[in-house]
């Protein structure tokens, strides 16, 4: 339970707090990892501002195409990747800029899924040991919520307090701080010897000079910019490995991810026998998840030869593997779009958390998988909705 503030110190508080991040957020601007784009300031500003107004829901992909980057109110998400490809130039290089300047005591994170920024504000111990600890993102619950001053927007950089507004609010990291549940699931690659391999399956197309192994599909690509986005800000290393590169032997010397269902070996391997397992129809569309359990299964919706679905399923799953002796994430959908979405309940905290409600106590240490849905609108999934899960 809260503790009973006074009013008018808890508004002054607020209005610290909110012109503290204004004051980073133009240290952030400013810095060369955002000075050669003005793009990516302007994103950046539009979306902090509506945060510290409280306008949480108003920053959606339509607005920001439409006030950022003025296109027309007849802007289609599904037809234009504009806003989606810009995000994830912005989160790389928040993720630089936060490389740059480790001593930061305020954070902007743009979590996977949306564009509403977290605020994470934290203390640097004075003998911080970046080895045993990790960088958590910051998911706000609902009712940690404080009244804060409201700034106006400038695109010229310029910000200044206005009327009252709501916003997260920003809580204090330290060494002793508890784990947050998505820290909890990324804990073990913390701490382990060796970094992160991400196993990267190809398509292969034929030709008249044979076969060529150089394609990744959208929702791969998507999965692997997500990765590295989390991976890069959390200080985690990893390596990435292509189609037939990774071998059991590297499986058996790390921590391993991997991404893509009927495209990768090595994914039907991990979930064969395992409760929630893809299976491979004669034909594409007769593919599906399955409960081995129940026999219930999930098929792609209005899954077309060209790839194209309205809907699909898809595994994610955490395994302390007994063969390997490592530990194994995957994310695996009938379609590329599947992968995608099943990649972002990995390293979003606000997807993840779904995935653990109603979980045993000690699922961090214990194997768990999850079949996720997304609708597909163009070539956009979206946010997962957890179908059915499992913890052993």
């Amino acid at each position: 339970m809260l503790p009973h503030v006074n009013a008018q110190a808890l508004k002054t508080e607020s209005q610290s707090s909110n012109q503290h991040i204004l004051d980073h957020l133009d240290s952030v601007l400013l810095a060369p990892a955002f000075a050669s784009s003005k793009r990516c300031q302007d994103f950046l500003r539009y979306v902090v501002s509506e945060a510290l107004e409280g306008r949480l829901d108003e920053i959606n992909e339509r607005n920001i195409a439409h006030i950022v980057f003025g296109k027309s109110q007849r802007f289609e998400p599904s037809e234009d990747s504009l806003v989606r490809v810009k995000a994830r130039e912005v989160r790389r290089r928040l993720a630089q800029y936060y490389r740059d300047n480790p001593q930061s005591t305020v954070r902007i994170e743009i979590p996977h899924g949306g564009y509403a920024p977290n605020f994470v504000s934290q203390q640097i111990p004075e003998q911080p040991d970046p080895a045993a600890e990790m960088r958590p993102l910051l998911s706000p619950p609902p009712e940690q919520a404080l009244t804060r001053r409201r700034a106006l927007f400038y695109f010229g950089g310029v910000a200044a307090a206005a009327a009252a507004a709501a916003i997260p609010t920003i809580r204090y990291m330290s060494a002793a701080s508890p784990h947050t549940p998505l820290e909890l699931l990324w804990k073990p690659v913390a701490e382990a010897k060796a970094p992160l391999l991400i196993s990267i399956p190809v398509l292969s197309s034929k030709t008249a000079h044979g076969t060529i192994s150089d394609r990744v599909g959208i929702g791969v690509a998507a999965a692997i910019s997500q990765a590295a986005d989390f991976l890069n800000a959390h200080r985690l290393p990893y390596h990435l490995r292509f189609g037939s590169a990774l071998t059991f032997s590297q499986l058996r010397e790390q921590p391993t991810l991997l991404l893509g269902g009927f495209t990768s070996t090595w994914s039907l391997w991990a979930t064969k026998g395992l409760r929630y397992n893809l299976v491979a129809g004669k034909q594409w569309a007769q593919s599906y998840v399955e409960d081995s359990q129940t026999r219930q299964k999930w098929h792609a919706e209005n899954l077309k030869p060209d790839g194209y679905a309205t809907a699909d399923y898809a595994i994610v799953s955490r395994l302390f593997d007994a063969i390997s002796g490592q530990l194994l994430f995957v994310a695996a959908g009938i379609t590329t779009f599947g992968t995608e979405g099943a990649a972002s309940v990995l390293f979003d905290a606000q997807a993840f958390s779904k995935v653990i409600q109603g979980a045993p106590h000690d699922w961090p240490t214990i194997n768990f998988e999850a079949i996720i849905k997304v609708s597909i609108f163009g070539t956009t999934p979206s946010t997962p909705e957890i179908v059915a899960k499992h913890f052993w």
